[in-house]
């Protein structure tokens, strides 16, 4: 007795250093993600929803291999993606939720979501051909909640519906859920569509023209800090009317860098 009882300290102990080394992890990323000013989507759902295949089909990331196990995504990771708006978001890999926790794994689980109220947009992902999908949503609504976030980001949450080719006739009865296959392709271009909207208004970035040199730093500086979309020559004048989408502190750093 004594002796098993000393392997579970050992181990408790491994598990706790464990964490407080995923906690650095993570807190190191989430300043990186800060300087670099990229919008973060936290993805979040039920294990084997579908996440994992999800974000490898909005990345193009290959080498993202979805496993069917349990804690398979414990070391929360990210994905860098295009919207159609030429956006780059980083999408957040959660651990997957599970309908009776061990208790042991709680913390480790709790400590995975810390980055979800660090991030700006949370998509829902749940898998509509589970005999208990609706269960797993009060669920997953419950924790989210229970994290108290900000109501704006618990608002603005995109709902993705997964795995509709498993459900023939698939319709959503919520309003302004989004049916995908991630493993088939379905779908995919309205939920980027939807997500690129949410991005925008979530961050409250600005999409703007702005006539720029093109004999200065003004064309590359935008490039390296802000998302750009157009770019009209104008070579009379040796500028160039650029369109980009801009965070409203790049554009600040903008105008102070160069003023007139």
């Amino acid at each position: 007795m004594q002796v098993q009882q000393r392997l579970l300290r050992e181990k408790e102990a491994k598990i706790r250093k464990a964490l407080d080394r995923l906690r650095k992890k993570r807190h190191l990323l989430r300043q990186q993600r800060t300087r670099r000013e990229f919008p973060v989507v936290s993805v979040v759902g039920y294990t084997n929803c579908g996440k994992t295949t999800l974000i490898k089909a909005l990345t193009g990331d290959a080498p993202i291999r979805p496993r069917d196990q349990l804690f398979a995504t414990l070391d929360v990771t990210a994905h860098a993606g295009a919207l159609p708006s030429r956006m780059t978001v980083l999408y957040v890999d959660t651990i997957g939720f599970l309908s009776q926790l061990p208790h042991g794994l709680i913390e480790s689980f709790s400590a995975t979501l810390e980055d979800v109220a660090h991030s700006d947009l949370i998509v829902h992902v749940r898998d509509v051909s589970h005999p208990e999908a609706d269960l797993q949503k009060r669920s997953v609504l419950s924790t989210l909640h229970s994290l108290q976030l900000p109501a704006p980001l618990l608002d603005s949450m995109v709902e993705v519906h997964n795995k509709v080719d498993l459900v023939p006739g698939y319709s959503p009865t919520e309003p302004n859920a989004v049916p995908v296959s991630a493993l088939l392709g379905h779908g995919l271009q309205e939920l980027k569509a939807e997500l690129d909207a949410a991005v925008l208004k979530a961050t409250g970035r600005q999409i703007l023209t702005l006539r720029v040199r093109l004999a200065g730093a003004q064309l590359s500086w935008l490039y390296k800090e802000a998302t750009v979309q157009d770019v009209d020559v104008i070579p009379e004048d040796g500028a160039a009317d650029v369109t980009v989408i801009i965070s409203d502190s790049a554009y600040g750093k903008f105008r102070k860098l160069f003023p007139g």
